[in-house]
């Protein structure tokens, strides 16, 4: 048996409906890819705009919970002085009650 031998004479014959198929093939896959990518770019771009949320609301809480502990360290030093004040209070009504020696 003797093949032919490929050559630039070689003629190929490709039905219209196969190629119909082919393209529309090659459409599909080019579709969902592009299709793919916007997705990717969509959730990509959601993800920063989050990120740049979260990174925002930890800078406020961090000074939400900074502002907060100076309160109350000014109101613990507050409730000290008024402590010391009714220490003293306490002491010199003792001393005047005589329960208590100066």
């Amino acid at each position: 048996m003797e093949g032919k031998a490929i050559n630039d004479h070689l003629n190929l014959t490709i039905s219209v409906s196969f190629l119909v198929k082919v393209v529309a093939m090659v459409g599909l896959v080019v579709g969902g890819w592009y299709q793919i990518q916007m997705g990717m770019t969509e959730m990509q771009r959601t993800v920063q705009d989050l990120h740049t949320e979260v990174t925002i609301l930890n800078t406020k809480m961090a000074e939400m919970e900074r502002e907060h502990l100076e309160e109350l360290e000014t109101h613990v030093e507050l409730k000290e002085t008024q402590l010391q004040h009714l220490e003293e209070e306490n002491r010199s009504l003792m001393q005047r009650l005589g329960l208590k020696k100066p």
